[in-house]
């Protein structure tokens, strides 16, 4: 599963042209970065605080997992179904998000092939699954914009429209779920999430009278903002929000059917509930595949819900089998059969 963080986490780890006050038409070339620094580049500071957050989590859960008994793994031929079933869901929510994509590059006048989009995907979470600050998402940029015939900058953008309608629904989905349909299992947190929501919100709004009333600004935040503003049109906007909502009913039902294998079964709304409150916990910045942050909300999510600790222990070592080791092994196998492996990736965004 892949939530959103903060978007200069994409923007950092590219390179970009001059200020354009407009959206690069389909014919012209895509952003050429200006020549690769031959000096070592120093981490982010952003990925710095994330790999120390990752590691204070996951040394936290790890700590308390060692205190419960030994994990509960599949007994049965239902549960291992149900494995099995979790793991398909993924792969097929996968699919949903690349067709996703797709419809916001070809909006932004790009020209994917949909074999490129579905596998820079696939190839994207491997590389949030390995590597810090979401580097997945720097890929699928530089390896996209070429192929699409856009800007790197409008690439960036389309991955902006995914996390604010990612976010954007997970707010509504926990605010319901976790207050208004489970009562006092999620009340304590639902009010930390809406006053985060209102002030994320409220900086953005900031942020952007700021931004207005500088034209070289403006010019250079244009292509990136245009997918997200391209929201507003109702026709394409619902019909997004709508793949979105299907994203993360099958993001749901993947949590549920990961329950039912280690023999902790939920309803549909425990399994909105518990989805939501991970990927809500995803958004702090952390280390790889959000170690230790989504890990934590896990074992919160199954603690509320009147699990016991050792199916919360059993829940996390097979949830994170199910949403990290397929999809990273697939996208390995893409980036290096298809894409050209690192080598490539280097020599492009060089």
């Amino acid at each position: 599963m892949s939530v959103p963080d903060d978007s200069s986490a994409i923007i950092c780890g590219i390179e970009t042209p001059a200020p354009a006050s407009q959206r690069p038409a389909p014919s012209q070339a895509p952003d050429l970065p200006p020549p690769a620094d031959p000096r070592p580049r120093r981490g982010s500071r952003a990925s710095w605080i994330g790999a120390l957050v990752s590691v204070v989590a996951l040394a936290g859960v790890v700590y308390w997992a060692t205190q419960q008994s030994a994990p509960r793994l599949p007994q049965d031929g239902g549960e291992w179904l149900a494995a099995l079933g979790a793991v398909l869901l993924y792969g097929l929510a996968t699919f949903v998000r690349g067709e996703r994509w797709h419809r916001l590059l070809v909006d932004e006048g790009g020209r994917p092939s949909r074999r490129d989009t579905h596998g820079l995907n696939i190839v994207g979470y491997m590389g949030n699954n390995l590597l810090p600050a979401r580097a997945g998402d720097a890929i699928r940029v530089v390896l996209m914009a070429p192929r699409a015939a856009i800007g790197m900058r409008s690439v960036v953008g389309t991955l902006l429209a995914e996390r604010l309608l990612d976010v954007g629904l997970l707010v509504v989905i926990f605010v319901i779920v976790g207050y208004g349909l489970l009562g006092e299992v999620g009340s304590d947190k639902v009010e930390y999430v809406l006053l985060a929501a209102v002030a994320v919100a409220a900086l953005a709004g900031i942020a952007y009278l700021l931004v207005r009333r500088n034209e070289r600004i403006m010019g250079f935040v244009a292509p990136i903002a245009s997918a997200t503003l391209g929201l507003r049109r109702a026709h394409h906007g619902l019909r997004l929000l709508g793949i979105t909502m299907v994203i993360w009913t099958i993001e749901a039902a993947v949590w549920m059917s990961t329950g039912a294998a280690v023999g902790f079964g939920m309803t549909p709304i425990e399994g909105l509930y518990i989805v939501a409150l991970s990927s809500i916990f995803a958004m702090i910045p952390s280390g790889p595949a959000y170690a230790g942050t989504q890990d934590a909300a896990a074992i919160i999510g199954i603690k509320a819900l009147g699990g016991t600790s050792a199916q919360a222990v059993a829940y996390v070592v097979m949830l994170r089998f199910v949403i990290v080791v397929p999809i990273t092994l697939a996208g390995l196998a893409l980036l290096i059969t298809r894409y050209g492996g690192l080598g490539k990736l280097r020599t492009a965004r060089a």
